[in-house]
């Protein structure tokens, strides 16, 4: 069965951002265009490769629920590049919106939310892309019991890095469901999410397997200390996926059915945007059928 292809958008353009930082390519007005062309080569890649029945391309909408439950949140996290935030952002959802990419957004949830949305009710196999190790925990069986496996992006001249409940197990030694509550211990620095102090992920695995991975039954002092305080339950809100604070029903995903050279005027309005931005190569790629 092919599968549902979940691309995290704000993950594939900062790497398209830093890829490119260097690396200059300008339409004739100016416009820097090599992060979008990196960007749409990075989708079209695993598109080919995975030959998925449906794709949703996901992005953040800022600040939202998590910064109510913890003001804290993200809060470390320098401004993002000017390239990233104006004109490349809306190019890159430009091209997606003419080409036929669906995308998904929604006030006060970010990416990884949306994907797991979406992971929770398919009906069909999941293939996640993005280099963002708290969706590992939705790899494996989803609630339906299809298989997801997810995808953690790498360059064009290397295989696939793919990820799945093996890997995960043989990686972080717990399996990916369990991924949340050692998240909620360990913390996430760059989410600046403290966890428990002095805990890191060996340790947190020890007491957790000892305990049965019942957090009740821990008995190291700070760790008791912290759930004791709801301090565990507060980031266990903030980096659980698989059985988040809220509830969110997707609306179905259509068949992937990309615009393609015609008549029509969809095609037509993406030729322009790309003659205009003279994005040569993907021009030459949509032409020959290869980009997807």
């Amino acid at each position: 069965m092919q599968p549902t292809l979940l691309i995290d958008g704000n993950n594939v353009l900062v790497r398209a951002v830093e890829a490119t930082r260097r690396v200059a390519m300008n339409s004739p007005t100016g416009i820097d265009t090599s992060a979008l062309v990196v960007f749409i080569k990075t989708i079209s890649r695993y598109i080919r490769e995975e030959k998925p029945n449906r794709v949703m391309v996901c992005w953040d909408s800022g600040p939202g629920w998590r910064n109510q439950v913890y003001p804290a949140y993200k809060a470390n996290r320098p401004q993002a590049p000017d390239e990233y935030r104006s004109v490349t952002r809306r190019l890159v959802r430009q091209f997606l919106s003419l080409a036929r990419v669906p995308t998904a957004y929604l006030p006060s949830f970010e990416a990884d939310d949306l994907i797991a949305m979406y992971w929770h009710h398919a009906h069909e196999p999941v293939v996640i892309l993005s280099s963002d190790k708290d969706l590992l925990q939705m790899v494996g069986p989803n609630p339906n019991g299809q298989p997801c496996t997810q995808i953690r992006i790498s360059s064009a001249d290397t295989p696939t890095d793919r990820w799945d409940e093996q890997k995960v197990i043989e990686r972080h030694g717990c399996t990916p469901a369990q991924l949340p509550l050692v998240m909620s211990l360990t913390g996430d620095t760059s989410d600046n999410i403290p966890g428990v102090r002095k805990i890191g992920p060996k340790f947190a695995l020890k007491h957790l397997a000892a305990a049965g991975w019942d957090l009740d039954r821990v008995e190291h002092p700070g760790i008791a200390e912290a759930r004791d305080k709801g301090e565990i339950a507060v980031y266990r809100q903030l980096v659980d996926l698989r059985d988040p604070p809220y509830t969110l029903i997707p609306t179905g995903i259509s068949p992937f059915m990309p615009v393609t050279p015609g008549p029509d005027a969809a095609w037509r309005d993406l030729w322009k945007l790309l003659s205009e931005l003279q994005m040569r190569d993907i021009e030459r790629r949509l032409l020959a059928g290869e980009l997807w």
